[in-house]
């Protein structure tokens, strides 16, 4: 018999909509999950932050968010959770190279709840592998990444024209590569692409935190689940980290603002939800 998933403490959830059909191991542990219903694309974005908001700290060697949640089990399950839930996960080519071996498959993330994310994705009527998105204007990509080989994703990329054709000169004919624009596909551009190709309702973030930025200033992410871990790490001209907006700034006048829909607690650790006001 499987152990039980780590549960979480809902202390606060107004979400709306219809809750997803999620199995009794993962009810219990999280409770419902509800999105909004609506005909366009919802696209949320998933971090893990410090207490002072960094998301890495931006080190050879260090630079993963797993150095930030420490692997904490209520933070991974949530984030398998999110992603069984998603019909499309995007990361960018930043991330990927940061983050390695990764594959953004709910199984990788949390293993003991495969099984329940296989479920849960039966029931949505999604296909068992993983539908995964990786924007890059470049084309700057090693197509030999787990995430491109792995039999549990179904790898799409979203670049320029200059991209694809710095793509195609690895000889891989199996990755599916769209083009948008000359140079750099604009966030609504990629996620409209990837509504046509794949049907998507539910588009789950996984990008770091210079496309976060852009989606925020492009104003196409609707949602962010945001994990506190318990820990600060500081900043010095030495090393300043990397925090959960990067290269994008906003005026006061202009900065998002958003509204909390659900606090849930695993341990000492807080997990957020917001709406991003549009």
């Amino acid at each position: 018999m499987s152990a039980p998933l780590p549960r979480l403490e809902t202390l606060f959830d107004r979400a709306e909509g219809a809750p997803l059909p999620l199995p009794a191991a993962l009810r219990d542990a999280y409770g419902d999950l509800r999105f909004p219903d609506g005909g366009r694309p919802h696209v949320f974005a998933n971090f893990v932050t410090t207490l002072d908001g960094l998301v890495s700290y931006g080190v050879p060697g260090a630079a993963s968010a797993r150095f930030i949640s420490r692997g904490h089990p209520g933070d991974r399950v949530v984030m398998g959770l999110l992603r069984a839930a998603a019909d499309v996960v995007v990361s960018g080519s930043g991330t990927l190279r940061a983050e390695g071996k990764v594959t953004w498959t709910p199984r990788q993330i949390f293993p003991a709840a495969a099984d329940a994310y296989r479920e849960l994705r039966r029931a949505r009527g999604l296909p068992e592998r993983t539908r995964v998105a990786i924007l890059t204007a470049s084309g700057d990509v090693d197509l030999s990444a787990p995430v491109f080989t792995s039999p549990d994703v179904e790898p799409l990329i979203v670049t320029s024209v200059r991209g694809a054709e710095r793509l195609a000169a690895q000889g891989r004919r199996d990755v599916r590569v769209r083009a948008v624009g000359e140079r750099e596909p604009t966030m609504r551009e990629a996620i409209d692409v990837l509504a046509a190709e794949t049907g998507a309702r539910l588009i789950l973030s996984e990008a770091g935190p210079s496309l976060f930025g852009l989606m925020l200033r492009e104003r196409v992410v609707d949602e962010l689940f945001l994990t506190l871990a318990p820990h600060l790490a500081g900043r010095s001209r030495e090393r300043p980290g990397i925090g959960l907006v990067d290269r994008v700034a906003f005026t006061h006048d202009e900065a998002p603002w958003a509204d909390l829909v659900s606090v849930r607690r695993s341990a000492d650790f807080l997990l957020l939800r917001y709406i991003i006001r549009r």
